[in-house]
């Protein structure tokens, strides 16, 4: 299930950094824990925490794109939640795809301070990952109605990923699960790529897909 675009993607994001703190407590009680416990959970191979530790319809969305999934799919992991089977899957081929890749657990990594900001509504946290003052990367985490934290996928992969979530945006046809998925992308993509813009380390390019894919949507 797992593919090596995502892979790459995130390689690219986060693969300077080393050391991760494990010392806090657990739980997603701020943006830094839920890198780490997202982290520790793919090494663990405890599945349904990495998944739990990701904002569930981002993590549908990446899938769809990377598995080519149909469009009834796609809404039945929006709106009933990601397989067992698939998630262990996932993240099972991720984590041995990442210590190949890195040489390293993906749970070595730091994770640095956060800093909070809010986006079309939506509050988010720029998790800055860094093996020193020159080498930093950020992944984006959200603010639940609980005041709880998840990593968002999308707003994290926005750079490689616009034009893709574009493209499976554009496909959409009629239909009831065509409407969930559209609904997806107004809770979901619009606030993450306006947090992506927001930070402004990807660059005029992402700029102009991410505000044409936002028009499209907002229509």
């Amino acid at each position: 299930m797992f593919r090596i675009l995502l892979f790459v993607a995130l390689c690219a994001v986060i693969l300077a950094a080393c050391g991760a703190d494990s010392g806090e407590p657990a739980g997603h009680e701020n943006p830094e824990r839920a890198v780490v416990s997202w982290f520790e959970s793919i090494d663990d191979g405890d599945a349904p925490a990495a998944t739990a530790s990701v904002h569930d319809g981002s993590l549908a969305l990446i899938l769809a794109i990377e598995n080519d999934l149909d469009t009834a799919t796609t809404a039945a992991y929006l709106v009933d939640g990601i397989p067992t089977d698939v998630e262990q899957s996932y993240w099972d081929s991720f984590a041995d795809g990442f210590t190949e890749f890195a040489s390293r657990p993906i749970s070595s990594l730091t994770v640095g301070e956060s800093g909070v900001f809010t986006a079309e509504g939506t509050t988010y946290a720029r998790v800055p990952i860094s093996s020193g003052p020159a080498s930093q990367s950020v992944v984006f985490t959200r603010q639940g109605e609980d005041g709880s934290w998840e990593v968002d996928v999308v707003a994290t992969l926005a750079d490689g990923f616009g034009s893709l979530l574009a493209d499976l945006y554009n496909r959409l046809g009629a239909g009831d699960d065509a409407d969930t998925i559209r609904a997806a992308y107004g809770d979901i993509v619009v606030p993450a790529m306006w947090a992506a813009m927001a930070d402004g380390a990807f660059g005029d390019e992402f700029n102009r897909v991410a505000l044409t894919l936002v028009g499209e949507i907002s229509s």
